[in-house]
């Protein structure tokens, strides 16, 4: 399961990089010389369908600009429909939508020319409306897919009940929409890309905020009680997090935050959300915890009683050195007269 959650965080720190990619391609920069007499032509190659390519030509003297598709490059001069042609002074700028995918050519053509031009070609592809939409859409459904595997495992090895999750641009900055189902922002996601500048780093910071999320579902369904009411979500999200083996995650998480306490501050101001970020307070609580060994083990009464039987049986015969045998073995002992009864759900509720 831990090389699987791994993977899981791997492909979801991808994701969310895409999710803070524009629909604009970078700028690509051409420079060359035309002698007198003749043409050239620079190739765009697998142009997609449905993009939109701008072009600024600049030259030291007139010019003839063209833009062709392949069946028009291959019999040049003698072109039936360019999808530009025009004339350059000095400068130059149009845009063309491409309409089938393939290769396409600009064409620099001097042959009225008596003197070499000396050429810079600047392109940018962007996805048109429809096709940015769908790119989006893709994207959006890749990331809930990866958030969805990850609630599928909480739910292997707990017994709760699971809410519908989904990520969608919200009507205000917010990290999540609570209410019937998980909602993720996707304000929230594209400002921790932007935020940490490192998507190992965004990818640490969302995963404990999911994780807390899912405590908090837990929390408000199992009825989980604490001798310090105000840090339980966090203590529980370190707990669940260590007990998948994502040790590694929530330290660097936590380590992030202390260090960088302006970056966390600046995203607290534009969600004014009490659960996310972490505050640099909150995240020295965590990094203490995760130093405990004994934090797990003593969280084992709580949380056994809402173990799937499956997963206390591989408890019984692979035992963990956050594991309580006994505790485990009482719960296993209760279920064969009556199997567990699911808590019924609660209101829930957002504890700082």
């Amino acid at each position: 399961m831990h090389r699987f959650l791994l993977t899981v965080l791997c492909v979801l720190g991808l994701a969310l990089h895409t999710l803070d990619i524009s629909a604009a391609s970078s700028p690509q920069s051409f420079s060359l010389g035309v002698p007198p007499g003749q043409w050239k032509m620079v190739r765009l190659q697998n142009l997609p369908k449905d993009v939109l390519i701008a072009l600024a030509v600049k030259s030291d003297g007139p010019l003839t600009v063209g833009f062709l598709d392949a069946p028009d490059q291959k019999q040049f001069p003698r072109i039936a429909h360019p999808l530009f042609w025009g004339q350059l002074e000095s400068k130059l700028g149009f845009s063309v939508t491409i309409q089938q995918q393939g290769d396409y050519y600009v064409v620099l053509d001097n042959r009225e020319g008596a003197i070499k031009r000396q050429v810079s070609l600047t392109t940018q592809a962007t996805l048109g409306g429809a096709a940015a939409q769908a790119l989006m859409n893709a994207q959006l459904r890749k990331v809930e897919l990866q958030l969805q595997s990850l609630v599928q495992k909480l739910n292997q090895t707990f017994v709760f009940d699971s809410v519908p999750i989904q990520v969608k641009l919200c009507d205000r900055p917010q990290p999540f929409e609570r209410a019937s189902s998980l909602t993720l922002c996707l304000q929230y996601a594209r400002q921790l890309m932007q935020t940490f500048q490192d998507k190992t780093q965004a990818s640490d910071a969302l995963v404990y905020s999911l994780f807390q999320e899912m405590s908090q579902l837990s929390q408000s369904q199992w009825g989980l009680e604490s001798s310090e009411p105000s840090t339980i979500l966090d203590e529980l999200t370190t707990v669940l997090m260590l007990s998948f083996r994502l040790d590694a995650n929530v330290r660097a998480y936590a380590q992030t935050v202390i260090n960088h306490p302006t970056l966390t501050a600046s995203l607290g101001d534009t969600f004014n959300d009490p659960l996310h970020p972490l505050t640099v307070e909150r995240a020295q609580r965590v990094l203490k915890w995760t130093a405990d060994p004994t934090l797990v083990h003593r969280w084992q009464t709580q949380l056994v009683p809402h173990m799937q039987t499956r997963m206390l049986q591989h408890l019984t015969d692979h035992p963990q050195p956050w594991s309580d045998q006994s505790v485990t073995d009482k719960e296993l002992s209760s279920r064969i007269q009556s199997p567990p009864v699911t808590p019924p759900v609660k209101k829930r509720e957002t504890r700082a």
